[in-house]
């Protein structure tokens, strides 16, 4: 068993549709001359025990991610705004308006860099229609309908996000 001190770029992942947490992601570069073999390694951080990561060189390119567990620093939530949400029904059409707000907070003594993802719905039945709106400067990819936002927070630094998105569809 061998032991390493390694620097390595720390980065927060955030999917608050899916997990009101956020992960902490160590990405390593120039990683090569290890040595390392697939298995589990130990994580620690700051003389602090995190927990157990995966480890795996053979599906790694020139940069090997490890997963540090979730980060309980970073507040995250995400709320459907009800005084933006609508239904409208406008003859055989209903055209419904969702409006959702994320509210993070870097409770951190030290800068943070967050990926934040979410998503909009996409149809696959022509008859219903989805049309993003307000997406608050996101990265979008809309052929899977996410949404990226690079977020940088100072300690202390709260930040708000928000998105909306139209469905309009047959009545019946």
């Amino acid at each position: 068993i061998k032991e390493e001190k390694l620097t390595a770029i720390l980065k927060n992942y955030a999917v608050p549709k899916l997990d009101k947490d956020p992960y902490l992601l160590a990405e390593l570069t120039n990683w090569q001359n290890l040595n390392l073999l697939p298995g589990t390694a130990n994580i620690i951080m700051d003389d602090t025990y995190l927990g157990k990561t995966m480890i795996d060189p053979n599906i790694t390119s020139d940069t090997l991610n490890l997963s540090l567990g979730k980060d309980k620093r970073i507040a995250v939530k995400r709320t459907l705004v009800k005084e933006l949400t609508t239904t409208k029904t406008s003859g055989s059409t209903t055209k419904q308006i969702f409006t959702y707000e994320i509210v993070l907070k870097n409770n951190k003594t030290t800068d943070v860099q967050l990926l934040l993802k979410d998503q909009y719905p996409l149809s696959q039945v022509k008859e219903i229609e989805t049309i993003l709106g307000n997406n608050d400067d996101a990265t979008i990819n809309e052929e899977l309908g996410v949404l990226n936002w690079q977020i940088n927070l100072k300690p202390g630094e709260s930040r708000k996000v928000r998105f909306s998105y139209t469905v309009k569809y047959p009545g019946d």
